[in-house]
C-alpha cells in the first residue's frame, strides 16, 4: 500500500510514540488510559442501548399511533441504516476536525432524540425522531476508534478495542429488559423519556472529563530526509483514494459478510431451531441468550490475546471456524436442548472473538491521520449485512428451509475469514 506505513524511518504506524524518558508503565499513564476508555465507553454503551429502545416497546406504540408492524420496522430501518451510511463521511469529519466535538454532538443529538420520542402525538413525528437518532448515532465507531487509536499505548490495544466492543454490545443487552419493566410499571413515553435523560446524563460526564477525548503523545521519532520523505509521500494512501483501496474495500466486504452471519442468526436462532428440532420456544431463547453471552464472553477473551498473540489473522481465522463449525453442527446433532444451546454459545464466543483481531487488523493498514474515515467507510458494510440478513434467512423460513439459516451464517462466517485474509495479505508488514 505504501512504504509510509512500514519504513523504519516514520516508527510505528499508528497511535502514540513516546518521548525520551516517558515511562509507559507509569501509573498515571494507566489510570488515564482506563479514564479516557471508560469515558468513551459510556457513550457507546448508550449508543447500542438506543438503537434497541424501541423494539420492546412496539406492542405499545402500535396501540397508541394505530400503525401496522410494518411501518413501526420502517422507524428501525430508518434508525439503522441512516446511522450505518453516515458513518464514512463523519469519519471525514473526525479525522479533519478532531474526534471529540463529533462524538459529543452526536450523543447529545441521540439522547436529544430519544427523550423526544417520548413527547410525540403522531406516528410521522416518531420517525422523524428515529432518522434524527441515527444521524446521532453514526458518529460512535469514528470517533471511539479514533480517540482508542490517539490515546492506548499499542500493547494495551486489543484490551482496549475489546472493551469498548463489549460496552456497546451491553447496553444492547440492557436495553429491552430496562425498557420494558419501565414501560410496564410507568408508560411507555416514561420509559423513553428517562432513557434519555439517562443518555444526557451520561453525556454531562463526558463533557466534563473531555480533556480525556483527544490524547496525542508527543512524537520525537526522527524525521525521514526531504528525498525520503517525497519519495514515501508520493506511494501514500490518503483519503478516497485510500478507501477504494483494495485492502479497504476487502475489510468492507468483510464487514458486510460478517453482518450477514451474526444478523442472521440473531433474527432467527430461535425460528431455526424450533423448526429444525421441534424444542421448547423457551429452550430456543436460551439459545439465543447463550449466543448473545457467548459473543460478550468472545469479545472479552480474544482482547486478552490479541495482546499477548501478535498474529492476529491466526486468532480472527480461528474464531471464524469456530463459528461456522458450531453453527453448522446445530443442523446435524440430535435434537439435545442441551447440546444446541453450547454450540450456539460456542458460536458466539467465535463472533464475537473475532472482533478485536479485526479491529487491530483493520488499524495495521490504515496511515496516521486517516483511522476515523476508515473506520466510518467499513462500518456502512456491517450496516449493509445486517440489514440484508432478514430478508434472506426469511425467505429461508418462509420456503421450509430452517437448515439453511444455520448453514447460510457458517458459510458467510467462511466466507469472512477469506475476506479478512486477503486483505491481510495486502496490508504491508510492520
Amino acid at each position: 500500500m505504501s512504504q509510509t506505513l512500514n519504513s523504519p524511518m516514520n516508527g510505528p504506524m499508528n497511535g502514540p510514540v513516546s518521548p525520551p524518558g516517558y515511562d509507559d508503565s507509569e501509573p498515571s499513564v494507566i489510570s488515564r488510559e482506563r479514564r479516557t476508555l471508560g469515558v468513551i465507553s459510556i457513550g457507546h454503551f448508550f449508543s447500542h442501548y438506543f438503537a434497541l429502545v424501541l423494539p420492546p416497546l412496539f406492542p405499545f406504540l402500535k396501540a397508541e399511533f394505530g400503525v401496522s408492524y410494518l411501518e413501526l420496522g420502517l422507524a428501525m430501518t430508518a434508525y439503522g441504516l441512516l446511522g450505518g451510511v453516515m458513518q464514512s463521511p463523519v469519519g471525514f469529519l473526525v479525522d479533519r476536525i478532531g474526534p471529540r466535538t463529533v462524538l459529543l454532538v452526536g450523543m447529545g443529538i441521540n439522547a436529544c432524540a430519544v427523550l423526544m420520542m417520548g413527547l410525540v402525538e403522531v406516528y410521522w413525528a416518531l420517525l422523524a425522531l428515529a432518522v434524527l437518532a441515527g444521524l446521532g448515532n453514526s458518529v460512535f465507531h469514528p470517533a471511539d476508534y479514533a480517540i482508542i487509536n490517539n490515546a492506548i499505548r499499542e500493547k494495551k490495544l486489543g484490551r482496549a478495542f475489546s472493551f469498548h466492543t463489549f460496552s456497546g454490545f451491553l447496553g444492547g443487552a440492557c436495553a429491552p429488559v430496562s425498557i420494558l419493566v419501565l414501560a410496564q410499571w410507568t408508560s411507555w413515553r416514561t420509559a423513553l423519556t428517562v432513557a434519555g435523560i439517562a443518555g444526557l446524563v451520561a453525556l454531562a460526564a463526558m463533557i466534563w472529563r473531555r480533556d480525556l477525548l483527544n490524547v496525542t503523545r508527543p512524537s520525537t521519532t526522527p524525521q525521514p530526509t526531504n528525498e525520503v520523505a517525497t519519495d514515501t509521500s508520493s506511494a501514500a494512501l490518503t483519503g478516497i483514494p485510500l478507501l477504494l483501496s483494495p485492502a479497504v474495500l476487502l475489510f468492507m466486504l468483510f464487514f458486510i459478510l460478517y453482518g450477514m452471519a451474526s444478523g442472521g442468526l440473531i433474527a432467527f436462532i430461535v425460528t431455526g431451531l424450533v423448526g429444525l428440532h421441534g424444542i421448547s420456544l423457551e429452550e430456543a431463547n436460551t439459545a439465543l441468550s447463550a449466543h448473545l453471552f457467548g459473543v460478550v464472553g468472545g469479545i472479552l477473551l480474544a482482547g486478552i490475546i490479541t495482546d499477548r498473540f501478535p498474529r492476529h489473522l491466526v486468532t480472527a481465522a480461528a474464531a471464524l471456524l469456530l463459528a461456522a463449525i458450531a453453527t453448522a453442527l446445530a443442523v446435524v446433532v440430535p435434537g439435545s436442548s442441551l447440546i444446541l444451546i453450547a454450540l450456539m454459545a460456542l458460536s458466539g464466543i467465535g463472533l464475537g472473538a473475532v472482533l478485536p483481531a479485526r479491529d487491530l487488523m483493520l488499524r495495521a493498514l490504515t496511515p496516521p491521520g486517516q483511522f476515523g474515515k476508515v473506520i466510518g467507510f467499513v462500518f456502512v458494510g456491517y450496516s449493509i449485512g445486517v440489514s440484508i440478513a432478514p430478508i434472506l434467512f426469511g425467505w429461508f423460513l418462509d420456503g421450509n428451509q430452517p437448515a439453511y439459516v444455520f448453514y447460510g451464517a457458517a458459510i458467510f462466517a467462511l466466507l469472512a475469514l477469506v475476506a479478512t485474509a486477503a486483505a491481510q495479505r495486502m496490508t504491508p508488514q510492520r
